[in-house]
């Protein structure tokens, strides 16, 4: 009796709509940015503002910035203290927005190198696919300054012919990045052959 040999179940994506991809084609690698390139800034930007509103709104809690600043030798007249308690939650507000915003857009956007395509997924209730065919890849270009190398992330720019709008853009905020320009790269010369 012969015995009978399984291929490997097809990895499914995680991320990428699955149904996107062809019968004969093959999830290599997806990814979002990295929540590094995202949100620090928002965060640190909340955490200041923050604590600044909770600091003029504190009297009640045993804390003002009003009273530490006079202690201090600076002061705001009090006719002012509504104001600036005011702006400093109309600034931490605009933080929760800032980072609602950063949110979407990280949780929308997805990228993955199938053994065909590069794509880039964008939406979260609607979906925009854009692609580059990997026969039309014609570099892959990473950079990475010395704050991403420490981190992990850089930027990823794919070069195709035809001017695709997807080969034309920056991808920011890529974790290993290296790896995202092999997977591409191997996926293009496995199409082209040894020929090429």
């Amino acid at each position: 009796m012969a015995a009978v040999t399984a291929t490997p179940p097809r990895s499914m994506p995680k991320l990428l709509k699955a149904t996107y991809l062809a019968d004969q084609e093959y999830l290599l690698d997806e990814t979002r940015a990295t929540k590094l390139y995202y949100f620090p800034g928002p965060i640190l930007y909340l955490l200041v503002f923050g604590v600044l509103a909770l600091g003029t709104w504190g009297s009640s809690y045993g804390f003002s910035l009003y009273k530490w600043l006079g202690d201090h030798g600076a002061s705001v007249p009090s006719s002012l203290q509504p104001w600036v308690s005011d702006l400093f939650g109309l600034l931490f507000v605009i933080g929760l927005i800032w980072i609602l915003v950063r949110y979407i857009r990280w949780r929308a956007t997805v990228y993955a190198v199938t053994t065909r395509r590069v794509i880039v997924q964008r939406g979260i209730f609607g979906r925009d696919f854009d692609e580059i065919p990997v026969t039309q890849v014609r570099g892959v270009d990473v950079h990475m300054s010395f704050g991403q190398r420490i981190l992990g992330y850089g930027t990823v720019r794919v070069s195709s012919e035809g001017g695709a709008r997807v080969g034309n853009e920056d991808w920011v905020g890529i974790p290993k990045p290296f790896k995202f320009q092999k997977l591409i790269e191997s996926a293009t010369q496995a199409i082209q052959g040894p020929s090429h």
